[in-house]
């Protein structure tokens, strides 16, 4: 992978470990940048701090759910930071919650391994 691709740094934020290193390695494996959180605590500034350019967020995260933290990035200053929502809920019923959270993609998770990667590279074309 180029040195862009792996400029560009990813925050996974899932409160289950064996999900978030799932995506980090498909991540990692596509030439990113991942960092991990495992909750909703000190996101902001934690993607302020390593200035990442994606979030992927578990829409079902127990203290703050997924959409909640979406719209918290939009108005803590954090406008052109991409946001992606994953769930392994109806697929239906997350691309409302999508929209509504105003973030950029959803994956399901039963679909990651496919579509993952291509969601990232697109959003950060």
């Amino acid at each position: 992978m180029s040195s862009k691709v792996q400029n560009q740094g990813v925050l996974i934020i899932d409160d289950s470990d064996v999900d978030r290193q799932v995506i980090a390695d498909i991540l990692t494996d596509a030439g990113y940048t991942v960092h991990q959180l495992p909750s909703p605590i000190g996101a902001t500034r934690t993607a302020r701090e390593l200035q990442v350019r994606l979030v992927i967020i578990d829409q079902n995260l127990p203290s703050l759910n997924g959409s909640k933290l979406a719209a918290l990035f939009r108005s803590a200053g954090l406008a052109d930071l991409r946001v992606v929502l994953i769930s392994s809920a109806d697929e239906h019923d997350m691309l409302d919650i999508t929209r509504r959270a105003k973030a950029d993609a959803f994956v399901s998770k039963q679909r990651m391994s496919e579509e993952l990667v291509a969601t990232v590279r697109r959003l950060l074309r």
